[in-house]
């Protein structure tokens, strides 16, 4: 903000340039000028508040149906966190990384191993037929 010394010396001048007659003359078209300024600034304004103001009634708007799928998911999540196991931690070695290849290998071979044995001991695979072969199209030549 200008102090008041500097508004005094710029006014001087100005009384210096202008003169005493087109001085009062300017001093009015600075008024109006700034006064046109602050009427565009309150337009502007007003403006951009209804803008926000519907903004805001659209987003409304879109949250209600949203808060209505949201409440019975968020009541469903209440439930189902009391059927949260208590007291099961996992008693293992803490990995440091992911698993390695390696693993993943071992654990494959280790559940193809446990999918052999569990048809092996399984008796009704012993006693399924073996499915026949259909007859031939006529492909082959008869003899």
């Amino acid at each position: 903000m200008l102090q008041t010394g500097e508004i005094i010396v710029i006014v001087l001048l100005a009384l210096v340039i202008l003169g005493p007659t087109r001085l009062p003359d300017m001093a009015r078209k600075v008024g109006q000028w700034t006064n046109e300024l602050r009427n565009a600034a309150r337009e502007i304004t007003r403006g951009l508040e209804s803008e926000v103001a519907q903004i805001k009634d659209v987003t409304s708007e879109l949250k209600a149906p949203l808060d209505e799928v949201k409440k019975p998911l968020t009541e469903i999540r209440d439930e189902m966190s009391g059927f949260a196991p208590k007291g099961h931690e996992w008693k293992g070695p803490k990995p440091v990384s992911g698993p390695t290849p390696e693993d993943a290998m071992r654990d494959l071979e280790e559940l193809n191993r446990m999918a052999a044995d569990a048809d092996s001991d399984d008796p009704a695979a012993e006693d399924a037929p073996e499915p026949e072969t259909p007859p031939d199209s006529g492909n082959e030549p008869e003899e």
